[in-house]
């Protein structure tokens, strides 16, 4: 894709539109992924699988998630992004509908594969990328909202899937989400477009990641990679275990899925205000403050013993991660060589969902062999912490280096 410096007036008319539709496809796309949060429990009960085989799902979906977006980058940056997207569209509905006949662990991880691989994978890296190129003046907020989508997917969604599950059962509901998915989806994805071509013989918005830098985009890329797999550990183990910790503290089912949509809701707020302080600060300084709070609030889950407490902490948890995710895409578009937006995003998210998967899987592992959260959130914060070691390396780096050349020839 290029990146466009000044987009003709239809375009600028065009780009909320656009925009608007990216953040739906990306709202569907979130919520089919995580849905396994909501489905872990009555899938337990019914068929006795530990939480560790039922974690194992979510795992493979994002992973599946990580190489589809990797793939579907590549091709978006060589094809119209509408017919990615319609892939993407397609994939979660079919995989809701197969879902509703599960009868074993090996259609479970089946279809959580289709779920990620052609599904949010086809979602999540092209359309942040083109949704910052229809907005190229201000790609933080672009981004910022297209990721405030995925958060309200992430909390909204699961919250119906909870009440779908108890007014009718679990197949009913996956049934359910499968046709709501199709629904929406399908008529979202014909409507999204590339942005027209920038001016003839007009220069690029900025210097490419090298001269800024004084560093290879690809070893940019490549730290950064490092650091968002452990930001992701972090990230990924509230997220899928916070409404199973509601209901082993005693909380009621629509009280244990409403932790969830809180921390989601909230999140939608701290994509945008992430988004915004990354416009204003620098993309590498908003990642390093969302990443703090995240990293600091994580190990408290196990801590809480009320349901206001586990309440307010689940906001306040879902300001910060969901700044980290906004922070690290708008990162990984800036260090990207020209003409590989797409597919660079992909391989940053690649490692993003590996981290989600192993963030997940870690915290039904341990809860399975410890009897309870203690562990698994204070291995989701010791993760934090290698993610801060790695950020503070990328800005020596790409910032405070380059402040001290600029003031030495000053």
């Amino acid at each position: 894709m290029t990146e466009p410096q000044r987009p003709p007036e239809h375009a600028q008319r065009a780009a909320w539109p656009m925009v608007g539709a990216c953040t739906v496809m990306v709202m569907m796309g979130f919520g089919a992924i995580n849905n396994i949060a909501v489905f872990l429990l009555p899938l337990g009960m019914e068929f006795h699988w530990p939480r560790a085989d039922l974690s194992l799902a979510y795992a493979i979906a994002t992973l599946g998630t990580g190489i589809g977006g990797v793939v579907m980058g590549h091709f978006a940056d060589r094809m119209p992004i509408r017919r990615v997207v319609l892939c993407g569209a397609l994939a979660p509905g079919i995989a809701f509908l197969l879902l509703s006949t599960l009868h074993s662990t090996a259609e479970l991880y089946l279809y959580h594969a289709l779920l990620g691989l052609l599904g949010l994978g086809a979602i999540m890296a092209p359309l942040n990328s083109v949704a910052a190129l229809w907005m190229p003046r201000r790609p933080g907020l672009a981004i910022g909202i297209v990721s405030a989508g995925g958060a309200f997917g992430q909390g909204v969604m699961p919250f119906l899937a909870r009440h779908l599950v108890m007014a009718l059962d679990w197949r009913q509901a996956y049934m359910a989400l499968g046709v709501l998915s199709l629904a929406i989806m399908i008529p979202m994805a014909l409507r999204i477009r590339n942005p027209p071509p920038s001016p003839a013989g007009s220069a690029p918005a900025v210097a490419p990641a090298a001269q800024r830098f004084g560093a290879k985009p690809s070893w940019l890329l490549a730290w950064l990679c490092v650091a968002v797999l452990f930001c992701c550990v972090c990230m990924a183990t509230p997220i899928v275990h916070v409404a199973a910790l509601g209901s082993d503290l005693g909380l009621g089912g629509r009280e244990s899925a409403g932790l969830l949509a809180t921390m989601m809701v909230c999140g939608m707020a701290g994509r945008l205000a992430f988004g915004r302080l990354a416009d204003r600060v620098g993309n590498l300084q908003s990642y390093i403050v969302a990443s703090g709070g995240q990293t600091a609030l994580a190990v408290l889950f196990p801590l809480m013993q009320t349901r206001a407490e586990l309440y307010l902490l689940s906001a306040a948890f879902g300001l910060v991660f969901s700044g980290a995710m906004t922070a690290f895409i708008l990162c990984a578009r800036e260090y990207s060589p020209p003409q590989r937006t797409g597919l660079s995003i992909g391989v940053v998210m690649f490692f993003a969902w590996f981290g989600m998967a192993l963030g997940g899987w870690q915290g039904g592992l341990f809860f399975d062999l410890c009897g309870s959260y203690g562990p698994s959130f204070a291995n989701a914060s010791a993760g934090g912490v290698a993610n801060l070691l790695v950020l503070g390396l990328l800005y020596l780096v790409t910032v405070h280096r380059p402040r001290r050349a600029a003031h030495a020839v000053a």
